[in-house]
């Protein structure tokens, strides 16, 4: 007992010193502020990117994704349109009226202009009849569905905030065709927010294509994944290659993700470092300020160990502040606002565990930063400190 009282009366000094240094205990705050805000900020573009993927996602485990074989991804794909009905009729595929939740893809790149009037490049993705039973959740803020056989398009609401000429009711000109966009979508958080969507023959035949790139094939449940994808892969009529839908994602967006949250920690630990000196320079000025006390303390009986722990609590005491601060901007600032990375549309979102994981990050600042104050606090000979004080 005698442990803990001399702690918390060591550390409730300690912190009532704090407004004697209002101005190192402020450079403290801010350094931790920048820090966790940059962190939290970055940490947001890989966890918005790992939702847009679907990587996380429990329902791309009950879903399989069919390729060409020998491909990696859906450009490099061809599924010519018997594959399509071969992967329609394979065991596990779930059904709604007899109707197979398949959806065949075929995707183009097309010219776009950016709201600040740059010229960029988004895709247009035409979908095989599947899609309207597979994907019947899709809401519209606006407009209607496109019509197979017309030239007709649908977008989704994030695209009509990032590029011109994106609205309802707006014409564009595609190889010499003139499309008009009729819906508007209610954005669905993942990769499908980066495309524009359309009949998938009507694309087809305006851009010289005959085949579909990739195939998205909802099962019956995991369990069936196994059977559905033996079934194609034994079929010598078809040259098919099989995945879950979790894999594919990792396989296609799990190095950006890890790039995302490297660079985040990167600079996260740069901008750190400098909160941790921040602290360094507040907590040595709280012990250089309290030397003859914390002498007299020791002279008493205090121990060394209630001396650390206090200057390590008041380190903590001075991060946390800017660690709620820094993700309070972070939140309100980004959470929800969308990116265009080479023609990919995702929101920025910041996450209760990265706002958790910023707590930690500074709650570390604040311990490295009081480590050699403490130390110093505890080490200094009693009778040196009386005669500097």
């Amino acid at each position: 007992m005698r442990f803990f009282r001399q702690t918390l009366a060591l550390t409730s000094a300690g912190l009532a010193s704090i407004k004697q240094r209002r101005g190192s205990s402020l450079v403290t705050v801010v350094g931790v502020t920048t820090a966790v805000g940059v962190l939290v900020s970055l940490l947001a573009v890989g966890k918005g990117a790992e939702i847009f993927t679907g990587q996380n996602s429990a329902n791309s485990r009950s879903t399989a994704v069919v390729l060409s074989r020998g491909t990696t991804n859906a450009l490099q794909s061809v599924i010519k349109r018997e594959d399509l009905a071969v992967i329609e009729n394979a065991p596990g595929v779930k059904r709604t009226d007899g109707k197979p939740w398949v959806v065949a893809t075929t995707v183009v790149s097309v010219d776009a202009i950016k709201k600040d009037g740059k010229r960029a490049n988004t895709f247009l993705a035409g979908f095989s009849p599947g899609v309207f039973v597979a994907q019947s959740y899709i809401k519209f803020v606006a407009g209607r569905q496109y019509r197979p056989g017309l030239h007709e398009l649908t977008v989704p609401e994030p695209i009509t905030k990032q590029y011109k000429n994106m609205q309802l009711g707006s014409h564009l000109n595609l190889r010499g065709t003139e499309w008009t966009i009729v819906g508007v979508f209610a954005g669905l958080d993942t990769i499908g927010d980066s495309a524009l969507r359309a009949d998938a023959e009507t694309v087809m035949s305006a851009f010289g294509l005959n085949t579909y790139q990739i195939a998205t094939v909802t099962l019956t449940s995991d369990a069936a994944f196994g059977a559905f994808k033996d079934s194609l892969i034994n079929n010598p009529a078809v040259a098919l290659d099989v995945k879950t839908g979790a894999q594919y994602n990792k396989d296609q967006f799990g190095q950006l993700t890890t790039l995302v949250d490297f660079v985040a920690y990167f600079i996260g630990a740069v901008m750190g470092s400098g909160a941790v000196f921040g602290a360094l320079n507040s907590l040595y000025a709280s012990v250089d300020a309290r030397r003859r006390e914390i002498a007299t303390l020791r002279a008493i009986g205090f121990g060394g160990g209630p001396i650390i722990i206090s200057v390590l609590v008041e380190g903590i005491v001075l991060a946390l502040p800017g660690a709620l601060l820094g993700a309070l901007i972070a939140w309100f600032a980004f959470s929800g606002n969308a990116v265009d990375v080479q023609g990919l549309v995702f929101k920025l979102t910041v996450t209760s565990a990265l706002v958790v994981n910023g707590v930690i990050w500074a709650v570390a600042i604040g311990l490295i930063g009081a480590s050699l104050p403490a130390l110093r606090a505890a080490q200094v000979p009693v009778a040196t400190a009386l005669r500097a004080s």
